[in-house]
């Protein structure tokens, strides 16, 4: 009897899978440490399983092991593909350092080389590991476990997303336990190893592990019940905040926006006061670059002005002509000062240096050269005003001949997908201004089935576009989500644009005359859009669903005596609706409604139906070809339930024709069935063919179907018909 374990294609399915399972172990590593050079150490773990697979005694593999991680050191950081005498010599250098540091007990000396090749040695230990329980203890559900808890502890504490990693960790760690288990229970039973015994025990397990993935991604996903206690735990370090890229995060300011995208949960800290006329947008910084991941600042660009207490700042934005001052009572410790739009200076007890940076439009406080954190300052502003006239000459011609500095803020990048710019020229094609391309934009989001929200925000992939996930895919996010998206889309007209981090309004918490006190906290971090106006200049944009930054603003309209009148809303005449006409309408869109979620959901999964379909019809193939083997099992529990009448008893002969059929003993033209029973019985050495095949001739011919006893019958059929899976 030969064990399965000798099965080269049943051993090299195993191998393949512990190949998969350690690339998931491998991914996380490589993109929370940017380490690069992934397929290089997939090509490691490749070959050490295949020579573990193929047996190669270890004086052989072990120098082929370390000749590859020699030579990776050697090609990544010397670049040199060859062990020229230059790598040799930098191979030696490293060696006596680290050596030396080992010794000392110096640990911070110890270089990159010396703990990649640590890195190796762990990726070496796991090798063996695994080749261990697979090929001799049959067991890999530790490592099944531990893969899965190290996956999820990552996509839950660090910014490695693993949405669709656990999906593949569990597929191919049940495959492998399921037929790790097979192994055993074949030896362990004595059954021997036949391509068909092996297909007729592992195809049931792959059909329903193919299945129920297919039924789990593809069936609704209820909400989570309770909240994820990791911004809560986070919070207590005084990190966390927008931008982290992570799958959830405490919401309020943050500093790296490099990678948007994900949940935030809300958080009611007070950041500060401010006691102001009326509610304003209060500025922090902008960013410039966008990366289809986030957002970055360019580097050595603009300049930098230092400014005293009092002294009138340019902050790129015109006050208004009503000047007042407003206390900024700060809560939160920020070595910066925040500040509405059309400030003119500020002041401070500490007498501090206004930094102001062109490059970013941020005003850091410094005090005798260090950095200081304001407790409380005044700032006087005066609301900016526009002229509807001016903005209705605003002319596309007008752009172009913008100085150098602006092109920073029409930077797109290469890879934007073409659809984006199809977008914005889409939604603008009636736009004749810039101000009204603008306008179009910012409107676009409030009438195209957009949603606010900030759960259940996915963050793109590596292969995805922030902002093409939100308009053609996801439609779901929060600030971060519409201001970029409005951004690129400014960008993709040439309008320069640029993304501004600050903090809305707030909440009103008390009145003083004419002086209302408003509370800003971590919930009202808040980024928005900032447009150039050719001849008028920046002008904020709110395109947020639910935020009205922009009507702080008040626009000073010079209206031309020529426009046409508008008429008075209440004279228009109003229009006499059917009665059922709110039913119709709801009924239409509920159906347009339906039928636009199918498209994009096939739109957007067309990839993963497709390889479903295909797995599926492979599936289905190979149940097919094999039918004769499990179609016996299905026979006798189908037969098992139907009743005990004579029809039965027909019905369940005419199977075990075709089952015979299948089986590969053909009825020969004219056959009588007492000859071919005969021949059937001689075949299995049985006498229960004949038996079955004179019990329906006489129910057949002699019309006598009252003296069938189908109950005793049944035996000898289910006894033929296990014979044919054989």
């Amino acid at each position: 009897m030969t064990s399965i374990r000798k099965n080269k294609f049943f051993m090299a399915i195993l191998y393949i899978l512990v190949f998969f399972m350690l690339a998931e172990w491998l991914t996380p590593v490589i993109v929370l440490t940017e380490t690069g050079h992934r397929a290089l150490f997939l090509i490691f773990i490749a070959v050490g399983l295949l020579m573990a697979f193929l047996r190669v005694p270890w004086w052989f593999s072990g120098p082929i092991k370390v000749l590859y991680i020699l030579w990776f050191v050697v090609y990544v950081y010397t670049e040199n593909v060859f062990f020229t005498g230059e790598a040799i010599q930098f191979l030696q250098s490293n060696f006596s350092m680290n050596f030396s540091a080992l010794i000392s007990q110096n640990w911070e000396q110890t270089t990159d080389v010396f703990r990649t090749m640590l890195f190796f040695v762990l990726l070496w230990m796991a090798i063996y590991l695994i080749h261990y329980w697979v090929s001799f203890r049959s067991s890999i559900f530790l490592f099944y476990v531990l893969t899965v808890v190290f996956i999820a502890v990552l996509d839950t504490f660090s910014p490695y997303s693993g949405e669709t990693a656990i999906v593949r960790i569990m597929i191919i760690g049940l495959l492998l336990a399921g037929l790790l288990y097979l192994v055993r229970w074949m030896e362990r039973h004595q059954i021997s190893e036949h391509a068909d015994k092996v297909a007729l025990f592992a195809v049931p397990l792959v059909l329903g592990i193919a299945v129920s993935t297919a039924f789990a991604l593809y069936l609704p996903k209820s909400e989570p019940i309770w909240p994820d206690p990791v911004p809560f735990i986070t919070s207590f370090s005084g990190q966390g905040g927008p931008g982290s890229g992570g799958n959830v995060g405490r919401i309020g300011y943050g500093v790296d926006d490099s990678r948007l995208g994900g949940s935030f949960i809300g958080d009611d800290t007070p950041v500060f006061r401010a006691d102001v006329s009326t509610g304003q947008y209060w500025k922090v910084e902008s960013k410039d670059t966008y990366t289809t991941k986030g957002w970055e600042l360019t580097e050595n660009v603009g300049e930098s002005v230092v400014y005293r207490n009092n002294e009138t700042v340019d902050t790129e934005f015109i006050s208004g002509e009503e000047v007042e001052t407003t206390v900024v009572s700060m809560e939160q410790e920020f070595p910066f000062v925040l500040y509405p739009y059309g400030t003119e200076s500020f002041s401070m007890e500490e007498s501090p240096n206004y930094q102001y940076s062109s490059a970013d439009q941020r005003f850091e406080t410094y005090q005798n050269g260090e950095e200081l954190e304001p407790e409380e300052y005044e700032v006087s502003f005066g609301e900016p005003s526009y002229s509807l006239k001016t903005l209705r000459e605003t002319s596309g011609e007008a752009l172009e001949e913008l100085p150098i500095e602006f092109d920073r803020y029409v930077q797109l990048p290469d890879e934007l997908p073409e659809r984006v710019r199809d977008l914005a020229i889409e939604i603008t094609a009636n736009s004749e201004t810039v101000y009204d391309q603008a306008l179009a934009i910012e409107s676009y989001f409030n009438t195209s089935g957009f949603t606010y929200s900030q759960t259940d925000i996915p963050v793109p992939g590596a292969d995805q576009d922030y902002v093409d996930q939100f308009l053609f895919e996801t439609k779901r996010g929060y600030c971060d989500n519409f201001s970029t998206s409005m951004v690129v889309l400014l960008r993709s007209l040439d309008i320069p644009a640029r993304w501004v981090k600050g903090f809305n309004e707030g909440e009103l918490i008390d009145s003083q005359g004419e002086t209302d006190v408003y509370e800003i906290t971590n919930n009202n971090a808040h980024s928005w859009v900032e447009a150039y106006m050719p001849g008028v200049g920046w002008m904020l944009f709110e395109p947020t669903i639910g935020f009205t930054g922009s009507s702080s603003i008040d626009f000073d309209l010079e209206l031309d005596p020529t426009d046409p009148e508008q008429p008075d809303p209440q004279e228009r005449p109003e229009t006499q609706e059917p009665e059922n006409a709110g039913e119709e309408e709801a009924v239409a869109n509920s159906q347009t409604a339906f039928w636009n979620r199918l498209t994009d959901f096939i739109s957007t999964n067309r990839w993963k139906l497709i390889w479903t379909i295909i797995a599926l019809g492979v599936i289905g193939t190979i149940l097919f070809k094999i039918r004769h083997r499990w179609m016996p099992k299905f026979l006798i529990s189908y037969y098992r339930l139907r009743g005990q009448e004579s029809v039965q008893f027909e019905k369940a002969y005419l199977r075990l024709l075709k089952q015979l059929e299948l089986y590969g003993i053909n009825r020969k033209p004219g056959q009588t069935l007492k000859s071919y029973a005969a021949y059937i019985d001689s075949f299995f050495g049985t006498r229960e063919m004949s038996e079955l095949t004179r019990a329906y001739e006489k129910m057949i011919y002699g019309g006598d179907d009252q003296s069938i006893d189908w109950q005793e019958l049944k035996e000898s059929w289910e006894n033929l018909i296990n014979r044919t899976s054989g």
